[in-house]
């Protein structure tokens, strides 16, 4: 611990950390400068000097959620040769991250959804995540398909654009109050409906 009076060292990765946190929680548009400077918890010129502006910590605070969606959510769908057990997995993930105590919802489903037309850039990127997001799970289907866990007419875009719709309803659901237990409820019916696209006997 510091002496007396010796001013706290800054630690940008915590400050980055605490500054996500808060996006998280609030989206771009519901977070100001002030705010951000005191979750952090430093002089506003520290935070000032290590960031830049809001519009620079906004963008690397997704950047920092981002990893994390994809060490969670996006990795999990790789961890299983089978689909069911995969999709189970990375909604299980997604659940952990959007029903924290203190954070509801995601930051690239809900964090930029309605923001001024100054900083349409902010919508844009993170629709464009939201763009790679379906895509990992468009080719998560696509290889089950080829390994034969799918019926021939079961389309890898139309399943990736459903259960994405999914995921992106799970997060707005999050974010007006529903509980853990309510999200997990939700996630078991849309596993249920896989089953009408897998093979009744797959390959072992």
């Amino acid at each position: 611990m510091p002496p007396a009076g010796r001013p706290r060292t800054f630690n940008r990765e915590e400050a980055l950390q605490r500054a996500m946190l808060l996006f998280w929680k609030n989206g771009y548009e519901g977070t100001t400068m002030a705010d951000l400077v005191a979750a952090i918890g430093m002089k506003a010129p520290s935070v000032y000097a290590a960031f830049g502006n809001k519009d620079a910590l906004f963008k690397e605070a997704v950047e920092l959620y981002t990893s994390r969606v994809e060490q969670g959510p996006l990795n999990a769908l790789e961890q299983s040769d089978s689909i069911g057990q995969a999709l189970e997995n990375s909604f299980a993930n997604s659940v952990n991250m959007m029903s924290s105590p203190e954070i509801s919802s995601c930051l690239i489903m809900a964090g930029a959804i309605n923001c001024a037309p100054e900083h349409q850039e902010h919508v844009q990127h993170l629709r464009s995540l939201r763009v790679v997001y379906k895509e990992t799970l468009r080719n998560r289907f696509l290889r089950a398909k080829n390994d034969g866990e799918l019926i021939e007419d079961a389309d890898p875009e139309a399943l990736a654009e459903f259960y994405f719709s999914f995921i992106h309803g799970l997060a707005l659901r999050a974010k007006d109050g529903s509980t853990k237990a309510e999200l997990e409820s939700s996630c078991k019916f849309a596993l249920q409906a896989l089953a009408l696209v897998l093979r009744q006997s797959q390959p072992r």
